[in-house]
């Protein structure tokens, strides 16, 4: 009999029997608010005094409010992507930003399990799923459709108040996402966001942060923000208890990331990934309580990736095997977590590998492109005013340690205590009482990054032309080792990260293998080291990556970040410079590599502007043309 058939037919019984068994008890209603961009410091209830958020406020007192909640992902398309099938987007392949690479079909989506389970089913309006499967050609929009993208059979709706739809029938469950009561971060990009209210001189900065008029104004704009969404969330409360739903409907809030002044979003802080998590569950279903009473504060340990397993488990839906994470509430809840394990890519345009583990009081950071600031220029990042006025702040050189560190080259380690460093800005990682503490985290990391089939070991534009050679997805690449050596690969970046000149034996060897993979980790492993890598031997083998055919993608990634090396070591520089501009010009549309080749040269700066000459001679497409008078009007 066919597997697939087999699969189909284990996990169809596996639904019925789920069905069966719960028929006698009420299923309860599950409304599932989620905010965009939202740090849990930033509400009252959290402890922010600055702030009025007291429809938040009242909803903790109503519910159960988590202390340790944290994004797997510091911003909302690989995030989303996690909720969305249960499964860590670095063991997806879609923990790059906006990235649309496939998946198996095969694996099942929570809202499935939920339909099986005789759910009626909504999500309005957000979807960004980050993954091309189910999604109808075109960005979305349009009625009854997700805005960032329409997917097919996944949900009944996309209409708010789902409980009134006609295909509901009389009784039914229904399992309601409404993406509102946020502050995305495109509010510090209008200047009519500006409140009276909201007095700037009030605003306690991050200990990160200078203290400059454009970052206070931006606090105040983003903490008036944070109030409309108190009044949204208290809007869609409201409407759910006038419809006489609320004593049925489990209410739970989040937001999709931290945010959102820069070093929040998009970055593995606690700024960019801790979270409110509330829940308010009526009394008819307090056998799912997670305390005595509600108003309790719970400081579980969860992440984003135990979500999907948790509704699928209180809802009595079948569980997918593959789905990852540990129920946190309910009779079947899974022990405790130790752990958070988090992970950033590619935000963007602007490719930086990060990983992250966070306990119930540390967070270790562990930096694969130690090279690349945390500041490298981010085009949408920057249209905040506070982030033009911070960059032009810190090159008058006017920032001390603390406050221009985002703007300098980043440690292969961190580790910060978040109980005495909420802010998170002094680094215990060399600290000796702190080393049996990094041995732990370290392995702890390594552990988390098998055991999920870290897609990292592989530059994005790699990893997509392997599986697209060997007509397979990511998701089943990363987990064939004779197609991702990922023990192989792992052992080659921690070898380049804290490389020394007396490695440069082991460097060259890489640099000679057959395998693309390694041959990237030995030029990171040379731009650790700098100029005392650049004997005649790796010059050599470098002038010869820069020259690899540039229609073979799999080399490209390589080509560009040995590029980048040879600038830094300013050894042919001109050759390095028109190998990028091979790139730009000649790589297809959308690719990794062209990407990686822009974010180089943004981050060589002014050492770079000779390509733009050679860029002007030439007929580019519209988005690098566009990134070019970028790039020129930065340098």
């Amino acid at each position: 009999m066919n597997p697939k058939w087999i699969k189909s037919i284990g996990v169809s019984c596996i639904f019925l029997a789920a069905c069966v068994a719960s028929a006698a008890e009420p299923k309860p209603n599950i409304l599932w608010i989620t905010g965009e961009d939202m740090s849990a410091k930033w509400l009252g209830c959290y402890g922010n005094q600055q702030i009025q958020t007291p429809n938040f406020d009242k909803f903790a007192h109503e519910g159960f409010l988590y202390t340790r909640c944290f994004a797997h992902a510091p911003v909302c398309a690989p995030a989303r992507s996690g909720w969305i099938m249960g499964i860590h987007p670095v063991s997806t392949g879609t923990i790059y930003m906006r990235s649309l690479h496939e998946t198996p079909a095969s694996l099942t989506w929570y809202p499935d399990a939920l339909r099986a389970n005789g759910y009626f089913t909504a999500n309005n309006h957000k979807t960004d799923y980050n993954t091309s499967n189910r999604r109808e050609p075109g960005f979305g929009g349009g009625e009854n459709r997700g805005t960032c993208g329409h997917f097919t059979n996944t949900w009944d709706s996309y209409e708010m108040d789902c409980w009134k739809h006609p295909n509901r029938k009389p009784d039914q469950p229904f399992f309601q996402v409404v993406n509102s009561a946020g502050c995305h971060e495109s509010h510090l990009h209008k200047d009519k966001n500006t409140k009276e209210d909201v007095d700037p001189a009030t605003m306690k900065l991050a200990a990160y942060h200078p203290d400059i008029p454009e970052m206070r104004l931006d606090y105040a704009r983003y903490s008036a923000g944070v109030m409309d969404a108190d009044k949204a969330l208290g809007r869609i409360l409201a409407k759910l208890k006038d419809d006489g739903l609320a004593e049925d409907t489990i209410v739970v809030y989040t937001s999709d990331n931290g945010g959102v002044i820069g070093r929040s979003k998009r970055f593995l802080y606690d700024s960019g990934t801790h979270t409110a998590f509330m829940v308010r569950i009526p009394e008819k279903f307090r056998h799912l309580w997670p305390a005595e009473k509600p108003g309790a504060r719970i400081d579980r340990l969860i992440s984003f990736i135990d979500m999907p397993k948790t509704w699928l488990a209180i809802t009595r839906s079948a569980i997918p095997p593959e789905m990852q994470g540990n129920v946190f509430l309910g009779p079947k809840q899974d022990p405790p977590r130790e752990q958070v394990f988090m992970a950033r890519e590619r935000m963007d345009e602007v490719p930086d590998m990060q990983r992250a583990l966070r306990d119930d009081r540390y967070l270790y950071i562990r930096n694969y492109e130690p090279f690349r600031p945390n500041g490298q220029f981010l085009e949408y990042l920057w249209q905040a005013p506070s982030m033009k006025a911070w960059e032009a702040y810190h090159k008058a050189g006017k920032t001390d340690a603390m406050t221009g560190a985002f703007f300098r080259p980043k440690p292969a380690e961190e580790l910060f205590d978040c109980e005495s460093d909420p802010d998170n800005v002094k680094n215990l990682a060399d600290d000796p009482a702190q080393a049996q503490r990094m041995a732990l985290m370290r392995e702890g990391l390594k552990k988390q990054q098998t055991m999920h089939h870290d897609c990292g070991f592989l530059p994005e534009g790699i990893l997509v032309d392997r599986a697209r050679q060997h007509k397979t997805t990511i998701y089943e690449l990363i987990r064939n080792p004779k197609l991702y050596d990922q023990q192989g690969y792992m052992k080659a970046a921690e070898l380049a990260n804290f490389a020394k000149p007396a490695d440069l034996p082991k460097l060259i060897e890489m640099l000679g293998s057959s395998d693309v993979g390694y041959r990237y980790w030995a030029v990171i492993g040379c731009i650790q080291i700098g100029k005392q890598s650049a004997t005649p031997e790796v010059c050599s083998i470098m002038e010869k990556l820069i020259k690899t055919d540039v229609k073979d993608e799999q080399t490209l990634d390589v080509r560009v970040t040995a590029s980048l090396y040879l600038c830094q070591i300013v050894h042919q520089k001109d050759k390095a410079l028109r190998s990028f501009a091979e790139v730009i010009t000649t790589a297809s549309q959308g690719s990794a590599a062209k990407g990686r080749a822009w974010a180089n040269l943004f981050l060589l700066g002014a050492d770079a502007k000779d390509v733009a000459g050679m860029l002007k001679s030439v007929k580019l497409r519209e988005k690098d043309q566009q990134t070019l008078s970028l790039f020129q009007s930065r340098f």
